[in-house]
């Protein structure tokens, strides 16, 4: 069909003119949109992809929820066809080029380039993840770098949309998909949320920083085994990016940052620099790795996916940032080298962390760690909950005492 000479339509208003790309799932043409008359670009899905009414179905509910995301680094949804023939996403045209033709072209990118790169898709990851949506699919080949040097995040949902029509492993033991990019909970089969998104950002930077992808195997088992060895090191990496970078390749997702918001920050940090002195002492900027308890984020996605009401999902946003910075703070990794045991990256016990968010929640400060210090889960807890009946109790009470509530003691008291 697409081979022909004759002038193509889809749906009876969008013209094909001119292919630009082609993979296994689909066909990327620019065309123009004859009843708005503006350029767009039409993205064609192989039929089989799309067999039935129930996966069309399924396609066109993913587009719609698509199409609400409004970001400058995300591309728009447009329209849906769920022709049996001709099934397509109409989408914004990014003047440009994909990052993986960059790559293939240039090799490595210069560490501010790639910064500034990372920041556009994490920001747009971020965006997405507030609203419920994971990418799945985050690669070179779905970030299009337009005429001003952004980068530009396509295809939201499209993975999502087809596994019904298609197994990640085969039983030859091949990967359906780009190994280089998938995380090991998409490996195994298992839940992802919005840190699976953060793996493929991580290997993202990573091809762009060292010119190659942070795993070479495709064979499931062998890849598999490459995730459980951890991220690769950088040597000669600037240990602020390779830090970032390594950490969104946790083969735990519990050990990758606690949101792509972080990640954005950390990488617009670096971008916005001033050229580095030679002959100075490298400061790495701190990196935001895993505090290991869900993110708002990863609540807002099982909220929505669940049926939820959204607004329900958004009360603790900011505890969840506020305790992120406290629990991570500066001091992060400051290399590329394989982390050790006992390395200040490692995770705050859940329960750890849950205990300082009520505080926070409770007491609107923050709770000093000296409180309980040495203490076993139930003596902490324990501790806290004296904390937060003291906080909460008018001054001068028999319940105010409460010594260790740290800095803003006695100015939050309980929720409204």
């Amino acid at each position: 069909m697409t081979d022909s000479t004759e002038p193509i339509r889809i749906d009876g208003r969008y013209l094909l003119e001119e292919r630009l790309a082609r993979g296994g799932s689909a066909e990327v043409w620019r065309a123009r949109d004859e009843k708005l008359d503006r350029p767009v670009a039409v993205k064609l899905l192989h039929p089989h992809l799309v067999a039935d009414e129930p996966a069309r179905r399924r396609l066109a509910e993913e587009a719609r929820l698509v199409a609400s995301l409004r970001h400058p680094r995300i591309v728009q949804t447009y329209d849906v066809v769920t022709d049996a023939d001709t099934p397509a996403l109409i989408m914004e045209l990014i003047e440009g080029e994909s990052l993986s033709a960059r790559l293939e072209r240039d090799g490595a990118l210069a560490p501010e380039v790639a910064a500034s790169i990372g920041s556009d898709v994490a920001d747009a990851l971020a965006e997405a993840h507030r609203h419920g949506i994971i990418h799945r699919d985050v690669k070179p080949s779905n970030i299009l770098i337009d005429r001003d040097g952004h980068a530009n995040l396509a295809d939201f949902g499209i993975a999502y949309s087809l596994e019904s029509a298609a197994e990640r492993l085969t039983q030859t033991g091949t990967v359906v998909g780009t190994p280089a990019y998938i995380s090991p909970e998409q490996l195994a089969g298992g839940e992802v949320g919005p840190r699976t998104d953060l793996f493929g950002l991580g290997a993202v930077l990573f091809e762009m920083l060292t010119g190659l992808p942070p795993f070479q195997a495709t064979a499931p088992l062998l890849l598999a085994q490459a995730h459980a060895a951890g991220p690769p090191a950088m040597p000669g990496i600037d240990p602020t990016l390779a830090d970032v970078t390594r950490a969104c390749l946790a083969n735990d997702p519990a050990q990758r940052p606690a949101g792509a918001a972080m990640v954005a920050s950390t990488l617009r940090a670096f971008h916005s620099m001033p050229p580095a002195d030679p002959n100075a002492e490298t400061r790495a900027i701190p990196v935001a790795v895993a505090v290991a308890q869900p993110t708002e984020e990863e609540d807002v996605v099982r909220r929505w996916r669940s049926g939820v009401p959204f607004a329900l999902a958004a009360t603790g946003l900011f505890f969840a940032i506020l305790l992120a910075a406290v629990l991570l703070g500066p001091g992060g990794p400051a290399s590329g080298a394989p982390e050790q045991k006992g390395a200040s990256a490692s995770p705050v016990p859940a329960w750890l962390a849950t205990l300082m968010a009520d505080y926070s929640d409770a007491c609107g400060a923050t709770l000093d760690p000296s409180a309980v210090d040495g203490l076993g889960q139930s003596d902490a807890e324990a501790r806290v909950a004296d904390l937060i009946d003291a906080c909460a109790s008018p001054p001068g009470s028999a319940g105010s005492s409460g010594g260790g509530a740290g800095p803003g003691k006695g100015k939050g008291h309980g929720k409204p």
